[in-house]
This record gives C-alpha cells, sequence and structure tokens, in this order.
C-alpha cells in the first residue's frame, strides 16, 4: 500500500507543477476600468479652481496663489489643465491625478478667453491688454507664436482638426459691428474675416463645419468655417455663453442678461421650444458631460459662487441643483479620465 501511494503521489505533485507552469492559455479576466469625471471652474475671484464630481456634486478647491483663474481647458492628449491667469500673466498646467500645479508658461498681458485643438497641438490664449494671441506648442509648453491682432481679442476657438483658429474682436467704434477672424494654425496667416453682433463668443461645429457665434448683443450666427460666409443669423436675447450638446445637433446658450438657457437647433439655428430660466442671476460659461444628459453652467458676479446644473433629455432642459464653488467663478471644462 505504502509502494502504490508513492507511485499515485508523484504524478500528482507533477501533474499540479505542470498545470500551474504551462497553460499559457488560462484566462485572468481584466478588472474593470475606473474612471473619474469632473468639471473644473475658474475661481476669477478666488484665485482658485473647483473641481466638482460630474456625477455626485461634490467639490474640492485647489488654490492658486496671487492668480486670477478666468478659464480652463482639460486637453485629453496630454492629460493635463491649463488655466489661465490674468493676474500673473500666466498659463498654470495641473496635473489631474494630483489636482496641483506643476508648471506655469509666461504669456501676454490680459490673459482672456483660451482654447486648444482637438490633436492636442496648440493652445491658443487671448490677451485683451496687449491686443495679442499667445499660440502654445503642447509638445513643449512653448510659446511659438504671438500674433498682433490690431484689435481688442476676445473669445478663441481652434478647430478638432488643428487647422484653424477664430478669434472674435472687439471694435473700438461701439457703432461698429464686432468681428471674427480666422487664422491657419500652420503659419498663423489671417485667412478670412467677418462682421457679427456685439461681444461674440464662439464654438465651431466639427460635423457641419459650423462656427456658431453668440452675440450679447442679441444675435446667434451661424458661419461657413471654410470662409465665414453668413449661413444664418437668428435673434436670442443677451447671447453669450455657447457649448453643444455631444452629438452636434443642438446648441445650448445663456441669455446672460436675463437669466435664461437657449436649447437651438444646430441646422436651421432655431430655438428649440421655450427658454428656460436659469436657477441664478448671471448665467455666464457651459459645459456638458460626454453621455450629454447633464449640463454645467457659472454663474459670474463679484459676490457669486454659483455653478448650477441641468438635465438635458433630448432638446430640452431641466433644472438640477445650485453648487457652491469659488467666488466669481467663469469659466469651466469637463473632463472623463481613467483613474490609474
Amino acid at each position: 500500500m505504502k509502494k502504490l501511494n508513492l507511485i499515485f503521489g508523484l504524478p500528482i505533485a507533477l501533474l499540479v507543477t505542470f498545470t500551474s507552469c504551462g497553460n499559457d492559455n488560462y484566462y485572468y479576466p481584466e478588472a474593470p476600468k475606473v474612471y473619474e469625471e469632473k468639471v473644473v471652474v475658474a475661481n476669477r475671484g478666488a484665485g482658485s479652481v473647483s473641481f466638482i464630481d460630474a456625477v455626485t456634486n461634490q467639490v474640492s478647491n485647489v488654490a492658486i496663489s496671487g492668480s486670477e483663474p478666468m478659464y480652463v481647458v482639460y486637453v485629453p492628449a496630454k492629460d493635463k489643465i491649463f488655466v489661465g491667469d490674468r493676474a500673473g500673466k500666466k498659463i498654470h498646467i495641473i496635473n489631474p491625478q494630483t489636482k496641483a500645479v506643476e508648471s506655469s508658461i509666461n504669456v501676454g498681458n490680459g490673459v482672456f478667453h483660451m482654447w486648444a485643438d482637438g490633436l492636442g497641438k496648440q493652445l491658443w490664449v487671448s490677451n485683451d491688454i496687449d491686443n495679442t494671441i499667445s499660440v502654445i506648442d503642447l509638445n513643449t509648453n512653448t510659446v511659438v507664436k504671438t500674433i498682433n491682432i490690431g484689435m481688442k481679442p476676445h473669445d478663441v476657438f481652434v478647430t478638432k482638426d488643428a487647422t484653424k483658429a477664430y478669434v472674435s474682436v472687439f471694435n473700438a467704434d461701439a457703432a461698429m459691428p464686432d468681428k471674427v477672424y480666422m487664422y491657419s494654425t500652420s503659419d498663423y496667416s489671417k485667412t478670412g474675416e467677418a462682421n457679427v453682433g456685439k461681444d461674440p463668443h464662439l464654438y465651431h461645429l466639427s460635423t457641419s463645419n459650423k462656427l456658431f457665434v453668440a452675440c450679447q448683443s442679441g444675435e446667434v450666427y451661424a458661419l461657413n468655417g471654410t470662409n465665414l460666409s453668413l449661413i444664418s443669423n437668428n435673434a436670442f436675447t443677451g447671447a453669450h455663453g455657447i457649448f453643444p450638446s455631444p452629438d452636434l445637433n443642438t446648441v445650448f446658450v445663456t441669455n446672460i442678461t436675463g437669466q435664461q438657457l437657449y436649447s437651438i437647433n444646430a441646422t436651421t439655428g432655431m430655438q428649440n421650444g421655450m427658454p428656460l430660466m436659469a436657477l441664478n442671476a448671471t448665467p455666464h460659461n457651459i459645459v456638458v458631460n460626454e453621455d450629454g444628459k447633464k449640463m454645467f453652467v457659472t454663474h459670474s458676479g463679484g459676490a457669486a459662487t454659483a455653478v448650477s446644473t441641468y438635465t438635458i433629455n433630448g432638446t430640452t432642459l431641466t433644472a438640477g441643483i445650485t453648487i457652491t464653488a469659488g467666488t466669481n467663478p467663469f469659466g469651466l471644462a469637463y473632463y472623463k479620465r481613467e483613474v490609474k
């Protein structure tokens, strides 16, 4: 019996050894990916940025000493957050994993709006005191071109394919129309211009090649993104902040003077239904989350602290809640990133 047990024991041990070491086809299921969704808010009056959890609405704040944060851009290709600092004449780079400032880039005087292309190549920054645009190479995080606009630049938008940039400019003569300039991102030459209403803000839709221009003087234009020819122009009182649905079929616009939110058909340029009253005064800038079901709106002002939320059902908005951010919340950006 002892001999029999030894004979059977040896093959069993060997079988265990061979099975554990030699089965290269054994399947180990991957752990599900984990993401974080945040809305980053530039608090102009607080010298800070707020990180709002886009699902739970919980808030944490990161101070940037001595700063005046204006607008914020998340660049997925670099997994970095860029914050425009008007007081410091800088762009601060924040690591979204650590929520800390890693480095800063010196730009012009009067940092205001800014935008990056969809490929992570360039960030364009409007400097409205210098009347210039700082073009930042996102591979080196250095200013590679300073463009003299000749008029006061305001909003800026770089196309998703990184080929064009649009800059809205203020006319020094209040009786004359403001303008939109178009630039090449390769040689920085000005390639077109168009007259629009006063205080224009921009968003280019890549699928239809339409540049929407929301003007606080009471119009929303749709321009051809290639030559800036007029496609449509419709009346929208106090039109200001602008952001589309993820499918680019709807454009949402704030009525900054009338405390309203517009839903606009991106094909016709006409309003979908009736405007919605915003939860707070002075609705300023907008972002929409990845699944297109939730909107965040900043409400600016010297003592303001509100960021409001809205549910999106198709083209219809329903009011959500008010979140407390820092003082004078201005620009904001949404991101969804895999947590390492």
